[in-house]
């Protein structure tokens, strides 16, 4: 927005008092009458910091006024925000959590409009991801910035003292399916009866989940878990019983402890695993390698950027946001900050394919650049994490109390659809 910056500066300093722990960066108290200030709300490591001081360099008379909040903390923000009739700030980075506000279009500039005209660049990234800004009706609230592709992680040590191909090729080829999976997982905890294949049931149903076409509430708005894809994938990771360690995060000590132990030998998960594992299991390095998910790709995670109906400035504020998000910045942010691509330019570039020594020397990016350009165009509906979490609640119960899959599946269906109806009682 055009703002002279002392009422910029009042502005910070009030919601500064009012969410503490809220950090602004880089704004001064010098400043001309006609200097674009766009204001942004971001979480630590969503946005490299020393692009949004570049700024101003790449746009002479535009500042950003960033304000850093914590990622736990952000969404709530954002949707008390927009309940009590809050000012939004011009710019709004947005992570996963985005499907919940697809609900609230006119709370952004529909970027497929002029000035913007962003159709004219929508080919230029992975399609699923640029669907997940566009609301049910056709509107776009954000671009994207980075994604989250899932692979299968797995210890080429432990495969190999039971036998296993440990090849990356190979390894695809013998688990393609989570049925095949589960053949290597029973051959695998046969040859060396101290290790599981798998971590744990919630991980594996994530997994999944994410190889529909559809989640647990549909684009229309229809509540779909009791539908016959949704309980085959809960039960494909009911399946797993057997073949996993145990636990219920991979945050946990726990979790860390059993992978550097060499208790378990696999495992699914997002690009951002990676560091995860690193420093979860430092004594197993290079031991560890990368290969497709059995049952095919997913997506975990990922932000985006866009506009709010405060900007007063959206030619300039999307000039800022196609910036921020070109080729060269997401390449920088995959170096610095391990950001993932979205443009399939950037995941084009020679500059991915490098060998990895905690991965054995591994060119581990190529199986997630090939994830990425295949991941089902899946609608994540708002709330739905909260729908989620029911099934993998009562997984938990199946993993560890025994609990019978069916009634499971069915206690599981009938809590989600309890909260639906909830949601639309009025």
């Amino acid at each position: 927005m055009k703002k002279r910056w002392m009422a910029a500066t009042l502005v910070t300093a009030m919601i500064m008092s009012c969410t503490g722990g809220v950090m602004t960066a880089y704004a001064d108290d010098s400043s001309s009458d006609g200097e674009t200030v766009l204001t942004l709300w971001y979480w630590k490591n969503s946005i490299q910091e020393d692009l949004l001081e570049q700024v101003s360099e790449e746009f002479p008379g535009v500042k950003i006024d960033a304000q850093l909040y914590s990622a736990d903390d952000i969404e709530e923000k954002i949707n008390t925000t927009i309940a009590s009739g809050g000012e939004l700030p011009d710019l709004l980075a947005m992570d996963d959590w985005i499907a919940n506000l697809l609900q609230y279009p006119d709370e952004f500039v529909n970027l497929y409009d002029a000035p913007c005209n962003a159709a004219d660049i929508e080919d230029q990234y992975v399609e699923w991801k640029w669907k997940k800004a566009e609301t049910p009706d056709g509107k776009l609230i954000a671009l994207p910035m980075d994604i989250g592709p899932t692979c299968m992680f797995y210890n080429a040590a432990l495969f190999e003292a039971a036998g296993l191909p440990t090849d990356p090729d190979e390894v695809a080829a013998m688990m393609g399916t989570w049925e095949d999976a589960y053949a290597a997982a029973e051959k695998l905890q046969a040859a060396t009866p101290e290790v599981k294949m798998f971590d744990f049931l919630g991980h594996i149903f994530v997994a999944t989940l994410g190889q529909q076409t559809t989640h647990l509430i549909d684009k229309d708005g229809n509540f779909v878990a009791d539908q016959d894809n949704i309980k085959d994938a809960f039960m494909t990771a009911a399946d797993a019983k057997p073949y996993v360690y145990g636990g219920d995060s991979e945050w946990s000590p726990e979790w860390a402890a059993a992978m550097n132990n060499g208790d378990i030998a696999a495992f699914v998960g997002a690009v951002w695993m990676k560091p995860e594992i690193e420093n979860a299991a430092p004594d197993t390095a290079g031991d560890w390698r990368v290969t497709s998910a059995p049952g095919g790709p997913g997506n975990v995670g990922g932000s985006a950027i866009g506009i709010t109906k405060n900007c007063e400035d959206v030619e300039t504020a999307y000039k800022v946001i196609t910036w921020l998000t070109n080729k060269q910045n997401q390449l920088s942010s995959l170096e610095n900050l391990g950001l993932f691509p979205s443009l399939i330019s950037a995941l084009d570039d020679d500059s991915l394919m490098y060998e990895e020594s905690f991965f054995g020397d591994e060119v581990v990016d190529k199986y997630f650049v090939e994830a990425a350009k295949n991941i089902n165009d899946l609608y994540y509906p708002p709330n739905y994490s909260s729908y989620q979490d029911v099934f993998e609640q009562q997984l938990l119960l199946v993993q560890d109390q025994d609990k019978d899959p069916e009634q499971a599946y069915q206690d599981a269906v009938d809590e989600a659809r309890d909260m639906y109806d909830m949601e639309n009682l009025f």
